[in-house]
């Protein structure tokens, strides 16, 4: 049996574009819903998911997030905050946290890496930890079922016959998407990530993406199996209130 993560890495950085004006004063992970914001969702879900120490990466309006946080306490966790300096990627987001806080990761145990930006059910993250204790894979990836249309522009995921991951296609052409599934920015993955940090290149998109870490290590030998799971809401004006 896996063990079980005990640390997360939150992604809290991104500018939120697509909902300008909303996130031109206002962080993405702090828009409220029903007087929430999508933070306290994500962070009432981490921490019922057993998870004891989190690291959110910060960059646009970050004294606000840094500021909500805190030390995590509100949430029964233990938290700190790292800037990105830049907007190079999911997986140059993550380097930039082990960087910060080596102390809270180790080749031999697990972690939790999520986007913030989702509005997560309270048992969606320990959903995703139980499949990976259960499932015995190097890595479990929460995956969303969507039209075959909509999965341009997003990941597509390639299966084995035994339904273990092979490949994870980010913004795939038609042609490469053989199924329904596509990866949510929300991973279990093993310590062997830390090793493969430094080695990964920018993709076409000029990003780090953790997606490409995570294909280097299948390629090497490592496993990864997917749990489907209802896809989580994202913020809209509409959900304001």
């Amino acid at each position: 049996m896996n063990q079980l993560p005990t640390t997360a890495v939150l992604l809290a950085a991104g500018r939120g574009k697509r909902l300008r004006p909303h996130t031109d004063h206002t962080p993405k992970p702090l828009l409220p819903v029903n007087g929430r914001p999508t933070l306290d969702y994500v962070l009432q879900a981490t921490a019922q998911a057993g998870i004891q120490n989190v690291c959110l990466v910060t960059h646009h309006l970050a004294q606000q997030v840094e500021d909500y946080v805190g030390d995590g306490a509100a949430w029964g966790l233990t938290a700190v905050c790292c800037r990105q300096p830049e907007m190079l990627g999911t997986a140059h987001a993550l380097q930039t946290a082990v960087r910060a806080y080596p102390e809270l990761f180790s080749r031999e145990r697990p972690f939790l890496l999520s986007a913030t930006d989702y509005i997560l059910p309270p048992t969606y993250l320990a959903d995703l930890v139980q499949a990976y204790q259960q499932n015995g894979t190097d890595m479990t990836i929460s995956l969303k079922e969507l039209p075959l249309a909509d999965i341009i522009g997003r990941s597509s995921v390639q299966f084995a016959e035994d339904c273990r991951i092979v490949r994870i296609i980010e913004k795939p052409t038609p042609d490469q998407i053989a199924n329904p599934f596509t990866a949510s920015l929300t991973f279990v993955l093993p310590g062997a990530v830390l090793a493969e940090l430094d080695a990964i290149r920018p993709s076409p998109r000029g990003e780090f993406e953790i997606q490409d870490v995570i294909n280097r290590l299948l390629a090497a030998g490592l496993t990864a199996s997917g749990l489907v799971q209802a896809t989580p809401r994202e913020w809209s004006p509409q959900l304001d209130g």
